[in-house]
């Protein structure tokens, strides 16, 4: 048979109190916080909430514990957009913290030992727990092949612009290169000209004559 009411604890599980604590701390308003409805809770960003929230609250940083932990104690996924996760209890509402104490645990020491149906009920919740832990792992798998997705596709595009500027560059290239090739003959005969009579000076400089008007022969 199921253990009655007032043999459960009289206060709530050290999990939910501090579940219900780092909710309503508005320094992470913008990591984790109340719906408008205030009947459930989400998480905005499981990256700064697996970082910064849980070590603080939880000692730890494993987003799948924190999941499970919430399975356990009965909470249901409202939401989950791989980004943004909504879970949601019929006890664990904004405002009011007496209720704290109807969130219980699921465990087997709910279910007496000689219950006729003890042990369908204990595969059940071992086959239910089994089944959401693999929904866990597969979300989890599900947002890492996104961000590899995403990570390929923002590659991609880097690569294309690359290839697209290296284009451009060999085309101004072979633009200068035909510009040098179509220079006219008679602009390089002109500049040949010019490069002589210049050498021509520089051999016969203007001073060297005859000097025998000034009474002296050079040989």
């Amino acid at each position: 048979m199921i253990k009655q009411p007032e043999d459960r604890p009289a206060r709530p599980n050290k999990f939910i109190l501090r579940a219900y604590e780092m909710i309503n701390n508005p320094t992470f308003s913008d990591i984790v916080s109340w719906t408008e409805t205030g009947y459930s809770f989400g998480i905005l960003n499981i990256n700064q909430f697996t970082t910064k929230v849980l070590p603080l609250y939880f000692k730890h940083k494993n987003f799948s514990s924190f999941v499970r932990q919430l399975n356990m104690y009965d909470f249901h996924k409202e939401r989950d957009t791989g980004d943004i996760q909504i879970y949601t209890h019929t006890s664990f509402i904004r405002g009011h913290p007496e209720k704290l104490i109807e969130v219980h645990r699921k465990s087997f020491d709910l279910i007496a030992e000689n219950g006729p149906n003890s042990n369908l009920e204990k595969k059940y919740i071992i086959m239910q727990s089994k089944q959401k832990m693999l929904h866990e792992k597969v979300n989890t798998l599900e947002q890492s092949y996104k961000d590899v997705s995403n990570y390929n596709q923002l590659l991609m595009s880097q690569i294309i612009q690359c290839m697209d500027r290296e284009q451009k560059i060999e085309q101004l290239l072979m633009g200068f290169i035909q510009q040098l090739k179509e220079i006219p003959s008679s602009l390089e005969s002109s500049y040949l000209n010019v490069m002589g009579s210049t050498m021509n000076r520089t051999m016969n400089p203007p001073f060297l004559g005859d000097f025998s008007r000034y009474g002296h022969t050079y040989p």
